[in-house]
């Protein structure tokens, strides 16, 4: 991805940017999108405005599970890699044991697939039509001359037509129903000018209700998905109650590649929420580790793979911050991604056969309960990826376990897991 960022730059130096109104200067940095209050979006690196939320928070989360234990699900950045998480949850509708998650967090394209993991499986209609039946592959059509004048390479239009097209009004008054009951739909965005991650809470927008929820709910998503220099940003529109300013968005991935805290941080701040027995989803909708092949001398072969690398060991450190947060907690903790067996072609591979072939590959591996693993079988199938041969694709989850967790008798287990995933 980031090899036509760099090339373009290059190659593009001082041309026009974007026309925009200012940022918020630093002593407005929590100023509110127009037309909605403050409290439906918090910067994640703000401790006041989780202080500020918590008590509402635990009491609606304790809500929504009843009492019971607490499901969270997080879903990844990954493009095109996107399928094998949509393929996924489909799996999950139809192997009958899909969860209900009262706390849903989506980074990037995982954005795009949080609202319908939030709202159930009488959405899995939406979720086949929009990631396994050709809509996606025109988002990487090019504009022609008039690049030089662009914020990147590809137009912004198919992608903001794609995600209205998924944003229907109905989804939105589904969301904030949904979110009523306690239930938190979470994504996240990164604001440029502040170069922060910024947490968006979507069933507060959806609850303002109208046409004016579901523009910034489709806004939204659209900056989540927006990668930097290959789609253009989106500028939204915030007051501080005397004047108007513009934020820039990108892709949330640019700062995070999927979240568990911070939102659910807050359920550890001492208040009377218990996470034991909870459980934590992480689905990745991307690789882990990658088969050796001789990199090319190039320019663009050597930045797409070191970026590559840099994205892959992100997902693996934040993996790891995962699993201490569920070992703490005595929560379960169950991740899943794209196999170095499947032959992923990376995340900007939008053809359409290609989707749908991963789609279907995610839907197979939940459906016959191989879905989830553990962090130190990741690991294990990451060293043996250096030296084995090429094999058919398997599913991440071992054959012998329908349902893999981290149980209390499986906590030792991390921090060998972690030192192994460190070692060069």
């Amino acid at each position: 991805m980031v090899f036509a960022v760099v090339s373009t730059t290059a190659l593009l130096g001082a041309c026009s940017a974007l026309p925009r109104q200012p940022a918020p200067p630093p002593a407005d940095a929590l100023a509110a999108p127009v037309g909605f209050p403050a409290r439906v979006r918090f910067l994640g690196i703000d401790p006041d405005s989780f202080d500020r939320r918590a008590d509402s928070v635990v009491e609606a989360v304790s809500d929504a599970a009843h009492g019971g234990p607490v499901n969270v699900l997080a879903l990844s950045g990954g493009g095109a890699g996107g399928a094998f998480g949509a393929g996924a949850l489909v799996g999950m509708t139809r192997r009958g044991d899909r969860p209900v998650f009262h706390v849903v967090t989506g980074v990037s394209v995982g954005a795009l697939l949080a609202p319908f993991a939030f709202l159930g499986p009488e959405w899995d209609p939406e979720l086949l039509e929009g990631f396994a039946d050709g809509r996606i592959p025109n988002l990487l059509r090019l504009g022609g001359p008039t690049i030089l004048f662009r914020s990147s390479v590809y137009p912004g239009g198919p992608l903001r037509s794609f995600v209205d097209r998924l944003v229907t009004q109905r989804l939105v008054d589904a969301v904030a129903d949904e979110a009523a009951t306690g239930r938190l739909l979470l994504v996240a965005t990164t604001d440029l000018d502040k170069q922060e991650t910024v947490i968006w809470d979507l069933g507060a927008v959806a609850a303002v209700g109208g046409e004016a929820a579901r523009a910034l709910f489709r806004d939204v998503l659209v900056a989540s998905a927006s990668i930097p220099g290959i789609f253009p940003p989106v500028l939204i529109h915030v007051h501080d109650g005397k004047q108007q300013y513009e934020e820039m968005h990108v892709d949330g991935a640019t700062t995070v590649p999927f979240f568990v805290a911070p939102e659910i941080a807050q359920l550890d701040a001492g208040r009377v929420l218990d996470l034991h027995g909870g459980s934590i989803f992480v689905l990745v909708n991307g690789a882990l580790s990658a088969r050796p092949i001789t990199t090319k001398a190039g320019s663009f072969a050597v930045i797409s793979r070191g970026f590559a690398a840099s994205t892959m060991h992100g997902l693996r450190r934040t993996i790891e911050l995962a699993a201490d947060f569920a070992q703490r907690h005595r929560m379960d903790l169950e991740f899943s991604y794209i196999p170095t067996t499947y032959p992923y072609r990376g995340a900007l591979d939008f053809e359409t056969d290609e989707l749908r072939r991963l789609f279907e590959f995610g839907a197979r591996c939940a459906e016959s309960g191989k879905l989830w693993t553990r962090l130190e079988a990741a690991v294990e199938e990451g060293r043996k990826t250096l030296t084995a041969p090429v094999s058919p694709p398997t599913c991440p989850g071992p054959m012998d376990m329908p349902s893999s967790r981290f149980a209390a008798a499986e906590e030792a287990t991390i921090p060998t897991a972690r030192r192994a995933m460190a070692r060069p």
